[in-house]
């Protein structure tokens, strides 16, 4: 806009660049939250798969499921992050395929 008594355009500050900034910088921080949490749950269902895969493979060589998970480690060669998830491992019989919970801990 031009000043009517020197002629020259006056500079007026706009408020457009800065939201359309603000937006960009939100949805970048709402998709990175969304990418950390899909994340987390596609590791805690790998470590599931990965702890049945090691029963099926037990019970296909040896017969029977393992009784504990920590012979799955021994022999099977599993390994969890037991620093971030909490694993539960249920033997309900030699041929009745255990119950796998993988959950994450709680931090704080």
């Amino acid at each position: 806009m031009k000043n009517i008594w020197t002629g020259k355009r006056e500079k007026r500050f706009s408020l457009f660049p800065l939201i359309i900034f603000g937006a960009a910088a939100a949805f970048v921080l709402i998709s990175l939250s969304g990418s950390r949490s899909a994340n987390e749950k596609y590791r805690q269902s790998g470590i599931k798969e990965s702890i049945s895969r090691a029963a099926a493979l037990c019970y296909a060589a040896e017969g029977a499921y393992p009784e504990s998970l920590d012979y799955l480690g021994e022999n099977y060669g599993v390994r969890t992050e037991y620093e971030n998830y909490t694993v539960h491992y249920s033997y309900a019989g030699g041929n009745i395929p255990p119950d796998i919970i993988v959950a994450p801990k709680m931090k704080g």
